[in-house]
C-alpha cells in the first residue's frame, strides 16, 4: 500500500516526476504537498543530482529533501529499454507526468506526449525547458543564472552595474507556475476537455514574473510615455543602533534607535516596517512562530530537520504533515509490485540493469 496516502485537496491523484534539479521536481513537490502521489523516477546509483548539492548531513542535501518531500522514489534506467518500459508502465496508470529536460530528450527515449498519449488519451503531461522549443537558445543548456541574465533582473539591482539575485529565482517561480498549469489541466480534464500537453519555459515564466514592475517602462509601445523610476526605488534598508530594518525612504536617520524601537514607533504610526532579518533569524521571527510556519521532521539519515509547512491552507481538505524525502529508489520494490511484477521479475530486471 502507498503510505503517503493524504487528505489534501490532490487526494486521488497520481503523478508521475521524471525531473531533476529544481523547477520539475519543485513543481511536482507542490502538488505532492496537496495530497497527490508522487513517484519519482532516478537513475540508480546517484539519482538526481541534486542529492549531493549544497548544506547536508550524513549525505543528505537540504535542497533535496525540501523539494522532494512527500514523494516515492523508483530507480529506474532509462537508458535500458526495459527501464523505459517500466516508465511508460507508470505513466499510463498516473495522471500526470511532468519532465524538465532539452527539448526533443524525451522523444529519442520514447517517453515523450505523444508517445504516451496513444494509449492514454486523458494524460496531463507537462514539459518544462530552459528557453522553450524554438529559437537560437533552443538546446543551449539552462540554469537559474543564465534566465536572470536573458531576463534583465540583473539590470535591476541596485549597484549600477549587473548584478545575479541571490537566489534561484527563476527555477522556483517556474515551478509555482507549472504546478498553477497541471492544477488547471487536471480541473479543465474534469470538465470534459479530455488530457493535454502543457509546454512552459523558464524564460517564459521569468518574463511574466519580471513584466508588472521591472518592465513597466517597456509595456506602452509608441510616443506620450511617462516614464517611472524602479517600483524598489521608493523602499530601503535602513541601518538601526542594533541592526536594520525594511521600509518606506523615511529621509532620517535612524541609526540611534534600537531595532525594536524604531520598528514599534513605524507601525505604530501605520508605516509598512519590518526587522531586517538575517537568515538565522528568521527561524526565531515571532511571527513566524506565531503561525507555526516551519515543522520539524526526523529524517533517517539527516536527523532532525525543519521546512515551512505546505503555503496554501485547505479548510476542507486539509493536508498532512510532510512525510521525508525518499532514498534513491526506496520505494521500487513497493511500486513496481503495485504493477503486479513478482519479486523474481524485478530481480531478472536488476541483474540487467534496468533498475536499481
Amino acid at each position: 500500500m502507498n503510505n503517503l496516502t493524504s487528505t489534501g485537496p490532490l487526494a486521488g491523484v497520481k503523478v508521475l516526476d521524471l525531473c531533476s534539479v529544481v523547477s520539475g521536481p519543485m513543481s511536482a513537490v507542490i502538488l505532492a504537498d496537496q495530497g497527490a502521489d508522487v513517484i519519482k523516477v532516478e537513475p540508480p546509483g546517484w539519482g538526481d543530482g541534486i542529492r549531493q548539492l549544497g548544506a547536508s548531513r550524513n549525505g543528505l542535501s537540504a535542497i533535496f529533501s525540501m523539494i522532494n518531500r512527500n514523494k516515492r522514489s523508483i530507480a529506474l534506467n532509462l537508458k535500458h529499454p526495459e527501464g523505459v518500459r517500466l516508465a511508460c508502465n507508470l505513466a499510463q496508470n498516473a495522471d500526470v507526468v511532468i519532465q524538465n529536460y532539452r527539448p526533443g530528450k524525451m522523444d529519442k527515449l520514447g517517453l515523450g506526449y505523444d508517445d504516451l498519449k496513444q494509449d492514454h488519451a486523458d494524460l496531463i503531461y507537462a514539459s518544462i525547458s530552459g528557453m522553450g522549443e524554438i529559437g537560437p537558445y533552443a538546446e543551449q543548456r539552462v540554469y537559474d543564472y543564465v534566465i536572470q541574465g536573458i531576463s534583465g533582473v540583473v539590470d535591476a539591482q541596485s549597484t549600477g552595474e549587473p548584478e545575479m539575485v541571490r537566489t534561484i529565482i527563476y527555477d522556483k517561480v517556474t515551478a509555482l507556475i507549472a504546478a498553477q498549469g497541471i492544477t488547471a489541466a487536471l480541473f479543465a480534464r474534469a470538465n470534459g476537455a479530455g488530457g493535454q500537453h502543457i509546454r512552459l519555459s523558464m524564460l517564459d515564466a521569468g518574463l511574466y514574473f519580471n513584466w508588472p514592475d521591472l518592465m513597466w517602462n517597456y509595456s506602452f509601445e509608441g510616443d506620450d510615455v511617462q516614464y517611472a523610476g524602479d517600483l524598489a526605488d521608493m523602499y530601503q534598508v535602513s541601518k538601526t543602533r542594533d541592526g536594520h530594518i525594511v521600509s518606506h525612504h523615511l529621509g532620517a536617520d535612524t541609526s540611534s534607535y534600537s531595532t525594536d524601537e524604531i520598528v514599534d514607533l513605524l507601525a505604530a504610526n501605520g508605516i509598512p516596517v519590518a526587522k531586517a532579518n538575517s537568515r538565522a533569524d528568521v527561524i526565531n521571527d515571532p511571527q513566524v512562530l506565531a503561525m507555526n510556519i516551519l515543522e520539524s521532521s526526523h529524517h533517517p539519515r539527516g536527523g532532525h530537520m525543519r521546512f515551512p509547512r505546505t503555503p496554501v491552507r485547505f479548510e476542507g481538505t486539509p493536508t498532512k504533515p510532510h512525510l521525508v524525502s525518499p532514498e534513491v529508489g526506496e520505494h521500487t520494490v513497493e511500486i513496481l509490485t503495485e504493477l503486479g511484477m513478482s519479486l523474481p521479475e524485478m530481480n531478472a530486471l536488476a541483474k540487467q540493469g534496468a533498475i536499481g
